[in-house]
C-alpha cells in the first residue's frame, strides 16, 4: 500500500547488535577507576561483556545437534531463564578470570553478568521475547516495543565505538549513549501503547491484539484476532490500514493430522501466537503450512512450519523456522519427501 513500508525481519537480535552491545558495555566500564588504569583488567572484562552478551544464544547449539525444529521451540527458553543468568557468569567469568589470572574476578563477574542481563532485557523488549521468567512461569515475556534489528541502537553504538578510538573517554561516550537509549526505549514504549489503542478503538469487540514494531518509530504492524477472524495491518502516523484478513474455519483432517504427528509443527506451536494454517495442493501432494502472523514481510509472513503431505496421509517431508524465500521451502520439501514417508493416519 502506498505510504507502507516493510522492511524484512531478521530471526533473531542481530548477533552483531548483541556483539556491539558488549563493546559498548566495556567502554562503559572504563568510568571505572579499577578498570581504567589497568589495561589487562580492560581487555579481560572486553572479552568477557562481548562474551556475555552472546552467551544466552549459544543455544544455537541445540540446532546442530537436534534440529531446527527442536531450536524453533527451545531457542530463548532455558538459555534466557533466570539460572542461566547465574551458570553463564559463572563459567564465562572462570573462562576469562583462567586467561588473565592477574585481574580481578570480581570485577570481571560483574560486567559478565550485567552483559548477560542485559542481553535478556533486550530480548524481552522485541516481539519474539523469551523465557526468562523460567522457571517460575514458562510464559513468554514481551513487551513487543523495540524491533528484532534496530538500526538507530545500532548506529548509536557503532558511533560510540568510533569516538572511543578517536577521541577516547569510552566511559563518558557510552553513559551517554545508554541515556540515549533508555529515553530512546522509552519514547517506543509509548508510541507502541498509542498505536494498540489506536487498533483497540478501530475494532469494537474484545478480540486479542498485538503490535509489532517496524525499524520506523512512526509505523507499527499489528494483528488482531477473535473467534472468527485474523486481521494483520499497519498503524502508520496514527491512519490505520488493513494490509489482510484471514477467516478463521475448522480444521480438515488433514491438518489436524499434521498437528498431531508432524514434529517440527508440534515445536513450532510451542511458541508462537496468531497462528493462521493453509492447505496448498501441489499436484503430487499437499502442503500444509501454519503462519504466525506476528512476523510480516510484505505480504510474506516468513515465521512458519510446513509439511508436505501425500494422499495417503504420509508426512513426505517438514520444515520449521523462519523461511524468507520460498522456493527454497518448496524446493525443501520435495527434495525430502523423496526419501521420508511416514503415515499419519
Amino acid at each position: 500500500m502506498k505510504g507502507i513500508i516493510n522492511i524484512p525481519w531478521r530471526s533473531e537480535m542481530d548477533t552483531s547488535t548483541h556483539v556491539a552491545m558488549g563493546i559498548g558495555l566495556a567502554g562503559l566500564s572504563q568510568l571505572s577507576p579499577a578498570v581504567h588504569s589497568d589495561p589487562v583488567l580492560a581487555n579481560a572484562v572486553l572479552i568477557g561483556t562481548i562474551l556475555g552478551s552472546n552467551a544466552p544464544d549459544f543455544d544455537f547449539l541445540i540446532r546442530i545437534f537436534k534440529g531446527k525444529g527442536a531450536y524453533v521451540e527451545h531457542h530463548r527458553g532455558l538459555s534466557h531463564s533466570i539460572p542461566a543468568v547465574f551458570c553463564w557468569t559463572l563459567l564465562l567469568s572462570l573462562t576469562v578470570w583462567l586467561i588473565f589470572p592477574e585481574s580481578s574476578i570480581t570485577f570481571i563477574s560483574m560486567w559478565i553478568l550485567l552483559a548477560v542481563v542485559v542481553h535478556i532485557l533486550t530480548d524481552i523488549t522485541n516481539p519474539y521475547g523469551t523465557q526468562a521468567g523460567r522457571p517460575f512461569t514458562s510464559k513468554w515475556l514481551s513487551l513487543g516495543f523495540i524491533p528484532l534489528f534496530d538500526p538507530f541502537i545500532m548506529t548509536l553504538h557503532v558511533t560510540g565505538v568510533l569516538l572511543w578510538v578517536f577521541w577516547g573517554h569510552a566511559g563518558i561516550v557510552f553513559l551517554v549513549l545508554y541515556l540515549v537509549i533508555a529515553i530512546y526505549a522509552v519514547i517506543r514504549c509509548y508510541l507502541s501503547r498509542r498505536a494498540l489503542k489506536i487498533v483497540r478503538q478501530a475494532f469494537e469487540d474484545d478480540g486479542i491484539i498485538t503490535v509489532v514494531p517496524t525499524i520506523h518509530t512512526q509505523q507499527w504492524n499489528f494483528v488482531y484476532e477473535n473467534e472468527h477472524v485474523f486481521i494483520t495491518g499497519t498503524v502508520c502516523r496514527n491512519q490505520l490500514s488493513i494490509i489482510h484478513t484471514f477467516p478463521k474455519s475448522a480444521f480438515s483432517e488433514i491438518v489436524q493430522n499434521v498437528i498431531v504427528h508432524a514434529e517440527d509443527v508440534q515445536h513450532f506451536l510451542k511458541n508462537s501466537k496468531h497462528v493462521h494454517c493453509l492447505a496448498i495442493p501441489r499436484g503430487s501432494y499437499t502442503e500444509v503450512r501454519f503462519f504466525d502472523l506476528r512476523f510480516r514481510q510484505g505480504d510474506h509472513y516468513p515465521y512458519m512450519a510446513a509439511v508436505a503431505v501425500d494422499f495417503e496421509n504420509n508426512i513426505l517431508s517438514s520444515a520449521a523456522g523462519w523461511i524468507h524465500h520460498l522456493p527454497k521451502l518448496h524446493k525443501k520439501l520435495i527434495s525430502s519427501s523423496s526419501s521420508i514417508s511416514r503415515p499419519i493416519s
